[in-house]
């Protein structure tokens, strides 16, 4: 008999913490006859706790929201971009475009005139950033009458008085 099974299943169980290693501990004695018993009732016992490896296809999932600023979806989107390994720039684009609100100025520029490359998308995004948080700011400031200034109008509260 080879004495390294012995070792192997021995040592597996020092790598172990939480409730897999109560799962071991509490392993029947001769229950397990080889090292790939062992790896396979590991396996059986905790797959549905494995994570599972995201895909390219995982970015057509992400959405802009409704009335979702532009910056926050760009930045999901990139904080799941990130997380896939073998990106395929196209897919990328397609799903961040088809992502986009479909009245929004931005997809209707990526459907017009589609990028080939990230950077153009980023670039295009940025600009239209930077116009939706100017247009955001403008509609922000208010003209307060008594006072002869702008001000901001969530500093401004109307009141009512029948």
């Amino acid at each position: 008999m080879d004495l390294n099974e012995p070792c192997m299943c021995k040592g597996f169980g020092s790598t172990l913490i939480g409730p897999a290693l109560q799962w071991f501990v509490n392993l029947q004695n001769g229950s397990i006859a080889t090292f790939a018993d062992l790896v396979d009732a590991f396996n059986l016992q905790f797959a549905s706790s494995r994570r599972f490896e995201k895909t390219i296809s995982d970015l057509y999932k992400i959405y802009q929201n409704y009335r979702e600023p532009l910056r926050d979806y760009l930045t999901r989107f990139n904080k799941e971009k990130v997380t896939i390994m073998n990106r395929d720039i196209p897919t990328a684009i397609e799903a961040f475009r088809r992502g986009l609100d479909k009245d929004s100025p931005l997809y209707a520029e990526l459907t017009k005139y589609p990028c080939k490359m990230m950077d153009d998308v980023q670039a295009k995004t940025l600009a239209q950033i930077r116009l939706e948080e100017d247009r955001w700011e403008d509609e922000e400031k208010y003209y307060h009458p008594s006072r002869k200034t702008i001000v901001r109008k969530r500093d401004y509260k109307l009141e009512y008085k029948p």
